[in-house]
């Protein structure tokens, strides 16, 4: 047994819980195991230890894994969405230490995870499935002893300054990496033109990504909220659609809508935050340890396509072909 799955049993025997398998799903941000129980209930149990070097040690704090869970907590009391639910230990408590590593326990979600977007049910699901998470932030009284980090400008900021030592040092491509890092400084000055208001910053999910979400039938279900902390909605949107097809984009933010609603300037502000959740992003991409074998292709796209756009004022979001494409 390797000392992870040792832990992983471990933290198992503090929560009120017989497990009959343990099944390893995947490491990044956090260890995921796969936990089915003696009555066949299933359960996913995290490691709060991430494989990126460059992950910031608050992100793993207990207080802000304790806060992550009382979110997810009021979440799960909301009727018409589906998240993963927080297992309380034989103390009470959401999370359990073992060797030093914070351990914590939910409800597994059903549902099947879908690399791209290929329909407008799909993308209607998504926009809806944010607008409630963004109703619910908005309505929510953050409680005493809520700790979890913004999605401000100082990681983007932070990034930047990371980019510029790997093209010193030959690692990225100093011509497009330049014009990306300006596109970024284009949109960090927009972000600190906007108002922080119950509209328009809250509790956000924090990584929409393809993994991120499951589908179950017609419903967009949530999970992994391991990057939820504070910002501006749009940045969930913005990083959500720099997953999707341009041709799907307008009918998620219609979707996203008829719960939450869009600024005036709903087209240029999520663009904006499309490279911005990107830089975000980027810093914990840098950390991890096969980077230099697919970053600098992706900056090299991101920049050739979107940054480009941006920089001109030439809107994408409705068109073109995506850098992944």
């Amino acid at each position: 047994m390797d000392g992870v799955t040792r832990i992983a049993r471990e933290a198992l025997n503090h929560f009120p819980v017989t497990f009959e398998t343990l099944e390893f799903i995947a490491r990044s941000a956090n260890t995921i195991f796969k936990v089915t129980d003696t009555t066949g209930k299933l359960y996913t149990l995290r490691l709060h230890s991430s494989i990126s070097e460059s992950l910031e040690d608050y992100w793993n704090t207990p207080d802000a894994i304790r806060s992550e869970m009382v979110w997810l907590e009021s979440l799960s009391g909301v009727p018409d969405l589906t998240v993963p639910s927080p297992v309380r230990n034989s103390r009470g408590e959401f999370v359990t230490i073992v060797d030093d590593v914070a351990c914590t326990l939910l409800t597994w979600v059903d549902g099947d995870q879908r690399p791209t977007v290929t329909t407008m049910k799909e993308a209607e699901a998504i926009g809806e499935m944010i607008g409630k998470l963004h109703r619910q932030s908005s309505g929510w009284t953050i409680p005493d002893g809520f700790e979890r980090p913004a999605f401000d400008d100082s990681r983007i900021m932070q990034t930047l300054a990371k980019l510029d030592e790997h093209v010193l040092a030959g690692r990225l491509p100093a011509d497009e990496t330049a014009l990306l890092q300006r596109a970024g400084l284009k949109a960090v000055a927009m972000m600190n033109t906007l108002e922080r208001t119950t509209e328009s910053w809250g509790m956000l999910h924090g990584d929409l990504n393809p993994g991120n979400k499951v589908f179950h039938g017609t419903e967009a279900r949530p999970i992994d909220f391991g990057a939820c902390g504070f910002g501006y909605c749009l940045y969930d949107l913005g990083w959500t659609m720099c997953h999707i097809h341009p041709a799907f984009r307008e009918r998620l933010l219609h979707s996203y809508s008829r719960y939450r609603p869009l600024p005036d300037r709903h087209v240029e502000l999520p663009e904006g935050f499309c490279i911005a959740s990107q830089l975000d992003t980027m810093s914990f991409w840098l950390g991890l340890p096969d980077w230099t074998e697919w970053l600098p292709d992706h900056i090299r796209k991101l920049s050739d396509r979107e940054a480009t756009a941006y920089l001109k004022g030439e809107t994408f979001l409705f068109g073109g072909t995506p850098y992944w494409a």
